[in-house]
């Protein structure tokens, strides 16, 4: 059985490779023609009109919706459930309620949003922090974090077929730190403006094959000198020059990098000895005697 805490690690994955918001999409990658698609094709229905108009800053990036977000989450912990928050609400929840302002939710608990006016539930995100959820916001801001309390959130949810921590309203006992990411395929795909974690990991690994990444070295920010070594690295191994680092620049750089210098021979313990009044035969018949060693002549 997977836990809540996978759930929570999938989610905050998402965020951290500054994943985006399409509706409908489930942690695909958006491309320029997936765009043009959707803009041909979607443009009368009115569940995608924001993600038309702001669909082209996530080209490049993973994106969900709200309830594609905690379907893949889900299923990161083994459990498969519905896309859409109500229906997640009325069929995938082993134990549910009202949220109430400081009730204890356990990590990978969902949080939902209800439509008084519609009597269903219009947004789902995952608990990832003691005061924090994880969601697919909205096509304008992508998947961002925000607070259980005091913010938008009405109720909870606890995943069928999910261990979570504890139930709320129940004791939770000792609380267990907070998952951290990576969540989904690891490493993000990056290009110039991105900023974080990942991108100082990439900066670093240029530098160590000898690439030039400019002289505020890995600062974690994709810049100008940094897509320049990116596209100088991609010309050399063969792969498009685009000065995107995605999957196969990702893996050409790990394995690119130099393993750990070897270890220097020990150098051969010298003697001289000194014995007077013997030939130099005899010397050294002495020593293989007396040692096992070997004589050189200098």
């Amino acid at each position: 059985m997977g836990t809540g805490r996978q759930i929570a690690e999938y989610a905050l994955g998402a965020y951290e490779c500054k994943g985006g918001y399409i509706f409908g999409t489930q942690g695909i990658e958006w491309t320029q023609a997936r765009q043009t698609a959707m803009e041909q094709n979607r443009k009368d229905d009115p569940n995608y009109t924001e993600s038309i108009r702001y669909g082209k800053k996530w080209i490049g990036h993973k994106v969900w919706d709200c309830s594609g977000l905690t379907k893949k989450a889900a299923e990161h912990a083994g459990a498969s459930i519905h896309h859409g928050s109500n229906s997640t609400w009325n069929g995938d929840c082993s134990r549910k309620g009202e949220l109430t302002n400081g009730l204890a939710l356990p990590i990978g608990a969902f949080v939902f949003v209800y439509n008084e006016k519609k009597k269903n539930r219009s947004h789902i995100g995952v608990v990832t922090g003691e005061n924090e959820v994880t969601e697919a916001s909205c096509a304008r801001l992508g998947v961002i974090k925000s607070k259980i309390y005091g913010d938008k959130w009405d109720e909870w949810g606890l995943c069928k077929g999910v261990d979570f921590d504890f139930i709320p309203g129940e004791d939770p006992g000792p609380v267990p730190p907070e998952p951290t990411a990576p969540g989904p395929d690891k490493k993000p795909t990056l290009r110039q403006g991105d900023r974080g974690t990942y991108v100082t990991m990439m900066q670093e690994e240029l530098q160590a094959i000898g690439y030039n990444i400019g002289s505020t070295g890995a600062d974690g920010i994709f810049g100008k000198n940094t897509r320049s070594a990116v596209v100088a690295f991609q010309e050399s191994s063969g792969l498009t020059a685009d000065g995107i680092c995605g999957p196969k620049t990702w893996a050409a750089l790990d394995a690119a990098q130099p393993g750990p210098e070897p270890k220097p021979e020990p150098e051969e313990d010298r003697y001289t000895v000194t014995i007077p009044g013997v030939s130099l035969q005899q010397a050294e018949e002495l020593c293989k005697e007396w040692s096992g060693a070997s004589m050189k002549k200098e």
